[in-house]
């Protein structure tokens, strides 16, 4: 089974593996029995309370030249998974340089710790909905024209094009996934991800609020389906291409909310001004992705039903 090949043959390093879909990556990997996890290493700024046995986790920056190459010098990394964002879309105007440093110029070190060391792959996380930026109509595919209304838009899009550079210059494939709209198990952020905070204030019987009139409808991809969708593709060795990962249908936030009501008591909403950074509407084009795989989404109701006891399990 691809899995345990996998993890077998190579070494995988996985920057941001303590965040949301870094979580989930490895939590399929450590509960699935056919997965050997004694070859993946973690980098997160910080470490989890809990940490799963057999990764190998190490707390500190992939900007910092000195603790990369320190990790890169004892183990024979074959493959980099990079996940890891330090801004959000709605936020990361306020403070550009500090977005630059932490994300462009952070993954640049890493990219140039990959050639010294010879490492020859890197799956990056991108953006489908801030990489494209606002659109008028339609469902947008990996063709059409990028214009980010959003620093971290712009950061995503220049690290997709510095992939190219150095895949170009020094032979370092790339796998670069622009995502919908993630939600499901492991999320913490309270500033990023409409479904779970929603769902979270529902089941803590707090107001949710809303930018705009909730009739924006956005791509939203449950974090299982990204995750199966992740393991095929490396499983499939795709490299060297740029591919939206999403459900191919556009959603009302409005429609979203009702699920949740259905499912929940006492939940309130109340809608606020919209912000100016945040796209209002994309759907994602998913042709290439269905041409290379074959698979099946779960139910949006079911996956919101999910997502909610989720939250319920982390009352306190």
């Amino acid at each position: 089974m691809f899995t345990k090949m996998l993890l077998d043959n190579e070494t995988i390093l996985i920057i941001g593996g303590t965040g949301f879909i870094g979580q989930n990556l490895l939590d399929y990997y450590v509960n699935n029995d056919q997965v050997r996890c004694n070859n993946i290493l973690v980098i997160s700024r910080s470490l989890p309370e809990k940490m799963y046995e057999n990764i190998h986790y190490f707390e500190g920056n992939y900007s910092d030249d000195i603790f990369l190459k320190r990790i890169f010098s004892k183990w024979k990394i074959t493959k980099v998974f990079h996940l890891a964002s330090s801004s959000i879309p709605v936020s990361s105007n306020q403070n550009i340089k500090k977005d630059i440093d932490d994300n462009l110029l952070a993954t640049i070190n890493l990219l140039d710790v990959m050639k010294e060391f010879s490492c020859r792959f890197i799956l990056y996380i991108s953006s489908g909905g801030a990489v494209y930026g606002e659109k008028k109509q339609g469902i947008t595919s990996e063709n059409e024209l990028c214009m980010p209304i959003s620093s971290y838009g712009i950061i995503k899009l220049t690290i997709e094009k510095y992939l190219y550079l150095y895949q170009r210059e020094h032979n370092i494939s790339y796998l670069i996934l622009r995502i919908s709209n993630p939600f499901g198990q492991f999320h913490k952020s309270k500033n990023q991800g409409a479904i779970n905070i929603a769902a979270r204030k529902a089941v803590n019987k707090n107001v949710f609020s809303v930018w705009g009139d909730g009739k924006q409808s956005k791509d939203y991809i449950y974090i299982k389906d990204l995750i199966n969708i992740v393991v095929k593709l490396i499983e499939k060795k795709i490299s060297n291409k740029t591919i939206n990962i999403g459900s191919g249908v556009s959603i009302q936030l409005n429609t979203i909310l009702n699920i949740i009501k259905s499912n929940t008591l006492n939940f309130n909403v109340t809608y606020v001004e919209s912000k100016t950074s945040d796209v209002r509407e994309f759907c994602l084009d998913i042709s290439l992705l269905k041409s290379i795989l074959n698979f099946e989404f779960t139910e949006l109701d079911k996956a919101i039903r999910d997502t909610i006891l989720w939250e319920k399990s982390q009352l306190k």
